[in-house]
C-alpha cells in the first residue's frame, strides 16, 4: 500500500526524492520514512496493545519504519509491563512522562517524536488537554483515546492553532469511542442514500465480557462514569439522564446474542449528534457476568463525590484486581458493538455490528489504525472527532477493525 506522509514529517531523503521527481518528471517509489512514535500510557493494557499493533502495522508496510517508545511515570511500571508481556521485551524504549508535571516537562518528553498517542486513562476528571497542546506547539501529530466529553471539547479549542501549525490530531479514537463513531457515520450515510430521508436517531449499544482483558483501568473508568450523567440528545438538544437506567435488551448477533444494556455516558453521543447533525442519540452498555451489572447499579448509592474521586476509584479497582482477573478468565473478553441509524418514522433502519473476541486486543488495533491514518496524511491538519474524518480515513479504519472479528457487519464496507 502506498503511503503519503505530511510535509512536516518528511525526512531529507524523502524531500530529495520529491525534488528529483519534480525535476525529472518521473514517479519515484516512496522512500521508507523513519519516525519515532511515543505511546503515553504504553505500560497499561490499552497502551501496550497499541504498541504491539503499531509494530505489527509497521512490519506489514515497507514504507513505515516506526520506532515505538513507551511513555509512563516510572521505569518500574515499564519493567513490570515487559515482564507481564504487555509490551514487547525488546525494541521498545522507556520515556519518563508525567501528565501532571507541567507543560515544560511534557514538551521535553515528546521532543523528537513524529507522533504521540495518548492512552493514559482514565480521562474522567481531567479538564486540560496539556499533552495535545504541547504536541501542537511542537508540530507533532497526535491521537488519543479520550472518553471524557468535556476534555474532548476543550481539545477542540486548539483547532485554529493546530491548523496553523499543520498538525493533524484525532481525539476520542480507539474502539468505543472511536470506531463506533465511524460505524455511526457510515450507517447514517447508508441510510440516507438508501431512503432519501434524513437520519433521525443514532442508538449506540456496547457489551464487554468482564473487563475485556483491559484490567482495572476499565473498571475504575466505569465507576467514574456512574458518577457522570449520561448525556443524550433529544430533538437536537442535549439532555442529561441518570446513568445506568432505561435498560434495553439488544441483539449483538452471532457469538454474543441478546444482552441487557443500560444508559452510560459516551462521547460518541454528542460528537456524532453535533458533527453529523442527528437530532436524537443515546448510548448503552452492559457486561458479563450478569450480577456485575446490578453491582454497578448499586454503586450509584455511593456519594457521587467519592465515585468521581479518580485516585480512590483507581485504588479500589487495583485492590479488586485478583477478582477482576478471575472473572475475566471465567467469562472471556468479548467486545461487541452495535449502532442503529433510524429514520424519524422508525420504518427504515441501518444496523452495523462489530464483535471482537478480546477488548484489549481490538482497542489497540483500532487506536493504531487511527494513528496510521494520521501518519498517511488522510487526516487534515486540525483537531478532529472520529465522526468528522474524511471518507477515505473512515473506510480504511473500519476495514482495519475487521481483522480478527467474530462478526463484522458494516454496510458499505463489507
Amino acid at each position: 500500500m502506498t503511503s503519503s506522509f505530511s510535509r512536516r514529517s518528511r525526512s531529507p531523503s524523502t524531500l530529495l526524492a520529491a525534488i528529483l521527481a519534480a525535476i525529472l518528471g518521473t514517479v519515484l517509489l516512496p522512500v521508507c520514512l523513519a519516525l519515532n512514535v511515543l505511546v503515553v500510557g504504553g505500560s497499561g493494557r490499552v497502551g501496550g496493545s497499541t504498541v504491539r499493533w503499531l509494530r505489527k502495522y509497521a512490519e506489514r508496510d515497507p514504507a513505515l519504519d516506526l520506532t515505538v517508545s513507551v511513555g509512563c511515570r516510572t521505569e518500574a511500571s515499564y519493567d513490570k509491563a515487559k515482564r507481564a508481556g504487555v509490551v514487547p521485551s525488546s525494541g521498545v524504549a522507556f520515556v519518563p512522562v508525567d501528565l501532571d508535571g507541567g507543560d515544560e516537562a511534557l514538551s521535553d518528553a515528546i521532543e523528537g517524536c513524529g507522533l504521540v498517542v495518548h492512552t493514559a486513562g482514565p480521562f474522567q476528571g481531567r479538564k486540560d488537554p496539556s499533552l495535545l497542546r504541547c504536541c501542537v506547539e511542537k508540530g507533532i501529530p497526535y491521537v488519543d483515546v479520550c472518553d471524557e466529553y468535556e476534555l474532548a471539547v476543550a481539545s477542540k479549542d486548539l483547532m485554529d492553532q493546530a491548523k496553523k501549525a499543520g498538525v493533524a490530531a484525532v481525539v476520542s479514537s480507539g474502539i468505543w469511542p472511536g470506531v463506533s463513531a465511524l460505524m455511526a457515520a457510515e450507517a447514517k450515510s447508508q441510510l440516507e442514500d438508501q431512503t432519501g430521508e434524513e437520519c433521525d436517531t443514532l442508538d449506540f449499544s456496547f457489551f464487554t465480557a468482564g473487563t475485556g482483558n483491559a484490567g482495572p483501568t476499565i473498571v475504575s473508568a466505569t465507576f467514574l462514569l456512574l458518577a457522570t450523567p449520561a448525556l443524550t440528545f433529544f430533538r437536537g438538544e442535549p439532555l442529561e439522564k441518570e446513568p445506568w437506567t432505561e435498560r434495553r435488551d439488544v441483539d449483538f448477533g452471532p457469538g454474543v446474542g441478546t444482552k441487557p444494556i443500560w444508559l452510560l455516558d459516551n462521547p460518541d453521543v454528542p460528537t456524532t449528534a453535533t458533527s453529523l447533525g442527528v437530532p436524537n442519540a443515546s448510548s448503552r452498555f452492559g457486561t458479563d457476568p450478569l450480577p456485575w451489572n446490578y453491582l454497578f447499579g448499586a454503586m450509584k448509592a455511593i456519594p457521587r463525590s467519592l465515585l468521581y474521586n479518580r485516585d480512590a476509584m483507581q485504588a479500589f479497582a487495583l485492590f479488586s484486581e485478583p477478582i477482576i482477573r478471575l472473572v475475566d478468565k471465567l467469562v472471556g473478553a468479548t467486545n461487541a458493538m452495535r449502532v442503529d441509524a433510524k429514520t424519524a418514522d422508525g420504518k427504515h433502519v441501518v444496523t452495523s455490528r462489530i464483535v471482537h473476541p478480546d477488548l484489549e486486543a481490538c482497542v489497540g488495533l483500532a487506536t493504531a489504525a487511527f494513528a496510521i491514518e494520521v501518519l498517511k496524511g488522510t487526516v487534515n491538519p486540525g483537531i478532529w472527532f472520529p465522526a468528522e474524518l474524511p471518507e477515505e480515513a473512515r473506510t480504511n479504519i473500519l476495514l482495519a477493525a475487521k481483522e480478527d472479528t467474530i462478526n463484522y457487519m458494516v454496510p458499505g464496507t463489507e
